[in-house]
């Protein structure tokens, strides 16, 4: 049994993590750009861990930005209650990563290539086959299929937590005009997304945490990547940052800038 969970935490880590740098920093808010090699590990990350379609989240959290915790936020919890979305919040997501109208609005500047088309968005459940052959292969068809059914739970817990919790309990560094909070100081586990307020507050940034004592793990391998040459054109709080200089000052309570919907 804990051959699953291992397997199934280190698959979900992943998961956070590739969702997390590429889709959501690199993709939706253009904060960081990746070089193809980190980039394509990334996009079949997402594809066999998630099965999901990177073009449809990107424009499900852009929308969500443009109107934050306001009616036509897709899994808003002061909107939509938090009982529904930490515990149903997917079902929220996947209704609107349907809506055409909100991929053609918000879902542009995505890989568009033969490998996206045909494969990643074209034939995405083909990710989840595989990683159910990968359970099944390393831990025979009991257990294999057990971590795998707990795989599925995987990211609709974590976005429950996010953008449940992420937008009901937890501290604040800044007056944004929005419900964000930061669930925990120490973003391990989702990658940095815990540090929710922040991210409001500095949508552009590719690191998250503001203060001292908080860490931010997806900014940690931004900053690997970055060392070897494989992230350029990084925006620290909005502002764009070369690896090396001072990182820009921070005054934690500022309010942050209306996002207009479109952005």
């Amino acid at each position: 049994m804990l051959q699953v969970l291992l397997l199934c935490v280190g698959f979900g880590w992943l998961a956070n993590i590739s969702i997390s740098v590429y889709a959501h920093r690199a993709l939706a808010h253009r904060a960081v750009a990746l070089h193809p090699l980190p980039a394509h590990v990334f996009r079949f990350l997402i594809f066999l861990t998630t099965g999901t379609r990177v073009r449809a989240w990107v424009a499900v959290h852009r929308k969500h930005h443009a109107y934050v915790d306001r009616e036509g936020d897709p899994h808003s919890p002061v909107v939509h209650g938090i009982a529904q979305i930490f515990f149903a919040g997917y079902r929220y997501y996947f209704r609107e990563s349907t809506n055409e109208a909100t991929l053609r609005r918000f879902g542009h500047d995505c890989p568009d290539d033969w490998l996206e088309r045909g494969l990643y968005e074209g034939r995405s459940n083909l990710g989840l086959l595989l990683l159910a052959a990968i359970y099944v292969g390393l831990l025979g068809p009991g257990l294999g299929l057990l971590g795998f059914v707990l795989q599925l739970m995987w990211m609709p817990l974590c976005a429950g937590v996010i953008n449940g919790l992420g937008h009901h309990a937890g501290y604040r560094n800044h007056a944004t005009r929005d419900g964000s909070r930061n669930v925990v100081p120490l973003a391990l586990v989702i990658a940095g997304e815990e540090l929710h307020n922040n991210h409001h507050r500095f949508p552009r940034s590719a690191k998250f945490s503001n203060r001292w004592w908080e860490f931010d793990v997806g900014w940690a391998v931004i900053r690997a990547l970055a060392a070897c040459g494989l992230a350029r054109e990084l925006y620290v709080y909005d502002r764009k940052w070369r690896p090396g200089a001072p990182l820009p000052a921070v005054r934690p309570g500022d309010a942050g800038p209306l996002e207009a919907a479109g952005s």
